[in-house]
């Protein structure tokens, strides 16, 4: 799906305001946008990448179809995942996949390493790597997802607290505190940051 390259310069507020005027290619923008990181983050809680896929085209026709009912989400990222989180559990409830709550869904939640974390020398890199996976796989799935959305897609504890349904932003640090002091027994303090880039 391409766009003018007017839309592609615009704000998400913008296009926003656009989409909920019926604009197809202010919706196509966001669609560009934001179709990517969606589906980078709910391959993260099933291997089946056609019913992810399904999943997100329902999600941004649904969008489309009620965009008069809606109003400008305060952070539009946070919002389009928390919709397209709830989505997907329900999507994989209906195909046998998982049990129907959000608490059950996200205990399938993996997180692997970065490719872009080898710094250090190849040998070192390579037994480092298999410690730190064997202690990401250690990590608990809520532990797990949000360290990937903290580290891997740059979101704030207040947007890690809404997105994961927490009722207070502290919980979302210490789930992340904790996660990361569970790690940092392995690696020395600066190159935990640098591997979840």
């Amino acid at each position: 799906m391409t766009t003018s390259p007017f839309y592609a310069q615009q704000n998400d507020q913008y296009l926003w305001a656009r989409l909920c005027q019926g604009d197809r290619e202010a919706f196509g923008e966001l669609y560009r946008r934001y179709f990517p990181m969606l589906f980078r983050y709910c391959i993260r809680f099933t291997t089946d990448r056609g019913l992810v896929k399904d999943m997100l085209q329902d999600f941004f026709s649904q969008l489309f179809l009620h965009r008069e009912g809606l109003s400008l989400p305060a952070n539009m990222k946070s919002y389009l995942m928390v919709s397209a989180r709830r989505k997907l559990f329900r999507y994989m409830d209906k195909a046998a996949h998982l049990p129907a709550t959000l608490e059950e869904g996200a205990a399938l939640f993996t997180l692997e390493l970065s490719p872009e974390h080898a710094m250090i020398s190849r040998q070192q890199a390579e037994q480092t790597s298999k410690l730190l996976q064997q202690r990401i796989n250690s990590l608990t799935p809520r532990q797990k997802e949000a360290i990937y959305l903290r580290f891997y897609e740059n979101m704030t504890y207040e947007d890690i607290a809404g997105i994961m349904e927490m009722k207070e932003v502290k919980y979302a640090r210490t789930l992340i505190y904790r996660a990361l002091a569970e790690l940092k027994e392995l690696l020395v303090p600066d190159e935990a940051m640098l591997l979840f880039r």
